[in-house]
């Protein structure tokens, strides 16, 4: 796997390019229809807040703020002043599409672009860009609150160790069915069933319990074995039906496939999710 980090040097163009793959990666995980209790072409899955089109203005809002944030920590900036930037991106997100949309991937993504500017090992650079972001207190939140009710590192480890989900799991997997079949629709179902069965979802802690979890790492292992015999599709319909009766979702493992798909970009490993 390409080194994204080792491939930007920080010029205008490339700075561009990065921005471009973090906004495409969160439009590709959006897109990707049928995801059981998730927003997509179909319908909001357990969001009643949340639409496909909100979410598509959602994603148009990302490029102001990664051009914001690459700003400021090319300039030198600590990471009270890049935090700050992202609060801003929140706030401006709920102002103008009446909802939390992408918060997550907000926080994730800018993690991402901090972390290649670096031009380490990405991996590596996300896991000491999160110490430091994580050095404080967080505030109270859902997922801060699943944290502590159900004892899990949730996304906080996920970072800490450099996002093993994305890179050690879904990308591997990712790349696999892109040179198998080279279906992009596929390949996006192959990272989210890799997320679905090792990402410590929060969201999923917070609207079902520790069973609501559970259930979505063992639909995670059926999607991967569906995807082989190719009988995903219909499952996932019915999947879906029964996360909106429980309103279970997984916010998290959404967040996190945007993110294998803005790297799968980055690395040219793949032109563009069609």
């Amino acid at each position: 796997m390409k080194n994204p980090s080792a491939l930007l040097k920080n010029s205008s163009e490339n700075l561009i390019r990065l921005s471009d793959c973090l906004t495409a990666g969160a439009k590709a995980e959006l897109d990707l229809t049928p995801k059981p209790g998730l927003v997509d072409a179909f319908d909001s899955g357990s969001h009643d807040d949340l639409s496909y089109a909100g979410m598509l203005l959602s994603v148009s809002l990302l490029p102001q703020y990664y051009h914001e944030l690459a700003d400021s920590a090319l300039s030198g900036a600590n990471i009270a002043g890049m935090r700050k930037i992202g609060l801003e991106a929140e706030k401006r997100m709920m102002n103008i599409c009446g909802s939390n949309a992408h918060k997550g991937y907000i926080f994730l993504s800018g993690l991402v672009l901090i972390a290649c500017l670096k031009g380490g090992n990405l991996e590596d650079e996300i896991a000491k860009t999160a110490r430091k972001f994580f050095s404080e207190n967080l505030p109270e939140s859902n997922g801060e609150t699943a944290r502590k009710t159900y004892h899990t590192g949730g996304i906080i480890t996920e970072c800490l160790n450099g996002m093993p989900s994305v890179f050690k799991h879904a990308l591997p997997a990712m790349e696999a069915e892109y040179s198998i079949s080279g279906c992009c629709e596929r390949t996006r179902f192959a990272g989210l069933a890799e997320i679905m069965q090792t990402a410590e979802d929060t969201t999923a802690l917070h609207r079902c319990g520790a069973e609501g979890l559970k259930i979505i790492k063992e639909d995670g292992k059926e999607l991967a074995e569906r995807l082989i015999s190719d009988t995903h599709v219909e499952w996932l319909q019915k999947r879906n039906r029964f996360y909106k009766e429980i309103r279970l979702t997984m916010g998290g493992a959404a967040d996190l496939l945007a993110i294998g798909c803005s790297v799968m970009l980055l690395n040219d490993s793949i032109e563009e999710f069609s």
